[in-house]
Parts: C-alpha cells; structure tokens; sequence
C-alpha cells in the first residue's frame, strides 16, 4: 500500500461508544476540511491505535492529497508505505469481528504478523444507504513477513 497523508481527530472512547461519536466527530473533521478549502481523497477511515477490554484510542481520519498541518483538535499524519493484508467486510459494523479474524487466521497461515494498528475504511455512507447489511468496509492490518 501507498504512503497516505491524511488528517485525523485523536480520541479514546469507550468501546460500546464507538458508534456514538463517530458521526459528530467525522462531521467535525469535514466541516474543518471545507473551512480549509480542502477534499478528501477517498473514503473516510477510523485507525485502532490501542484497543483494551473496555475503551480504545483511535484516530477519525480522511485521507488529503499532501501533507496538511492540522491546527486545533485537528492532527496530520501518513500512513507509510507498507505490505497489508485486507478483507472486505459488508454487513453492520458491529459484526466486524469475522472481518479481523479471517485476517489474523491469513498472517497465521502465511507466517506473518500484524506489524501496527489496524484501521478500517468506510467505503458506504450509513446516512446515504440505510441499511447496515449493505454497508461495505474494507479492513486493512499492516504486516510483516516472519
């Protein structure tokens, strides 16, 4: 995969709120995008940068076609070039779990490991399509080789 600059907002959340601020802090995110003059270059994403039994810290991301210094609650980043392995999950976000561990059965498989944080993208827009087992998300895990 491609190096990808992107911005982002950071948050930790508790994990049965993930749901609940995704919406207003992606609406965040945009707003502070179009007040910039700015478009994403793709699909929106959440990242899972550290993920406990109770709470997670993540990053609500869009990806920008340069590096873009954030400013605020705002953050810039890239995502390094790197080797993934990645599914295609449709159905409600909630039943992801299959998603993550077909990966993790494939790096298993094929002598590799997970090499940092996990992110998913949305590649279907809940407020555009309606219903969840249409919803398309693709799941991506960094990965090197043992």
């Amino acid at each position: 995969l491609g190096r990808q600059p992107y911005v982002a907002i950071r948050t930790t959340v508790r994990i049965d709120g993930i749901g609940e601020v995704m919406g207003p802090l992606y609406g965040e995110l945009f707003g502070w995008l179009g007040a910039k003059g700015l478009a994403p270059v793709g699909a929106p994403w959440a990242r899972y940068l550290v993920v406990g039994a109770e709470e997670c810290e993540m990053e609500l991301a869009a990806p920008v076609a340069t590096e873009t210094p954030g400013d605020g609650r705002v953050i810039a980043g890239v995502i390094p070039a790197c080797e993934v392995v990645k599914t295609l999950h449709v159905g409600p976000y909630d039943a992801m779990a299959g998603a993550y561990k077909a990966l993790g059965d494939w790096l298993t498989a094929n002598s590799a490991q997970q090499a940092g944080a996990a992110w998913e993208v949305y590649l279907t827009d809940p407020s555009q399509e309606p219903d969840p087992a249409k919803w398309q998300t693709m799941v991506y895990t960094p990965m090197a080789r043992m």
